[in-house]
């Protein structure tokens, strides 16, 4: 198993600080062999400069984390390619269990547990989507891995922060979905590859922890500061997937709108705060439906539309 060889994509944009955590993260790791490709903005590429001799350095600055992740798949050499968020920090032994899987030829992709920033708690653990966005707990009978295969009604789930497929499949599925800028990226993902009857193993030992730092669209407690993006790739997936689209964008918006109720009760956000994002969630699902067919085909890949 350990001839298989890893890229290990890591997407960073604004920061450079959680970027650096990451990669000395990443060099603790006990697996070999692995690359690691990082795609970054002008300040992330300062950031990882001292790691310069050791990994692929590619500078990119777009706000759309799937364009990111292409770019990061087009430069990855390995069988396999894991990726990790900028502001996760992987477990010594993440990769060694991550990858375990893959010594089955079946096993199309993997997704690990993501624990938060206070090392106890998780923040996902085995879950499946349906077509509508809906998630549901998986119950896991042991620490192994947990090999599914999924359907046109379900889709195991990785988090996009852990997982690893094979670079094969992500090129026959196209790569990631450019129209999901940082939002239901991996989701659309899984979902490609369930319908195609494709296998996913979910693997509770291969842990990351998640800081959820602040970027331009939430604060480090995860409030939002802007739902556009999230409209929008809600509007992206329910028109590719759903059948009901209009119910489905109906129930996300009310989900959102109890959110940021919470949020305000709380004192975390003025009442004010709640119009103006529920307007910028309507807005992103206008512009998502202009963008709903866009898609990426990486270079001497089959085109595979799903």
């Amino acid at each position: 198993m350990k001839e298989l060889t890893v890229s290990i994509v890591v997407v960073s944009r604004g920061r450079p600080e959680a970027l650096h955590r990451c990669l000395l993260g990443i060099s603790q790791l006990f697996y070999h062999p692995f690359e690691v490709v990082v795609v970054a903005d002008a300040q992330g590429c300062a950031a990882a400069s001292q790691y310069a001799r050791h990994i692929k350095l590619v500078t990119f600055d777009q706000a759309n984390i799937s364009a990111a992740r292409n770019v990061g798949l087009d430069h990855a050499g390995g069988q396999i390619v894991a990726f990790i968020d900028d502001d996760a920090v992987p477990e010594p032994s993440w990769l060694d269990h991550l990858i375990a899987p893959f010594s089955r030829t079946s096993v199309d992709a993997a997704g690990g547990w993501v624990r938060g920033r206070n090392g106890i708690s998780f923040q996902n653990q085995s879950r499946s989507v349906d077509p509508n966005g809906n998630q549901v707990s998986i119950v896991h009978p042991g620490p192994d891995p947990l090999v599914l295969q999924g359907s046109i009604q379900v889709a195991p789930r990785t988090e996009g922060t852990n997982m690893a497929w094979r670079r094969s499949v992500l090129a026959d599925l196209g790569g990631f979905n450019a129209a999901y800028r940082y939002f239901l990226d991996e989701t659309d993902l899984n979902v490609r590859l369930a319908r195609h009857g494709g296998t996913t193993a979910l693997v509770p030992l291969a842990q990351v922890h998640h800081g959820y730092s602040a970027s331009a669209r939430r604060r480090n407690d995860r409030v939002p500061t802007d739902l556009f993006d999230i409209g929008a790739s809600w509007s992206v997936f329910f028109e590719r997937y759903s059948e009901n689209p209009i119910a489905a964008l109906d129930a996300a918006r009310a989900a959102e709108h109890a959110r940021m109720i919470r949020y305000a009760v709380r004192g975390d956000v003025w009442p004010s705060a709640v119009r103006a994002r529920l307007a910028e969630f309507d807005a992103g699902v206008a512009d998502g439906r202009r963008y709903a067919d866009a898609f990426w085909t990486p270079k001497g890949a089959p085109i595979f539309q799903p």
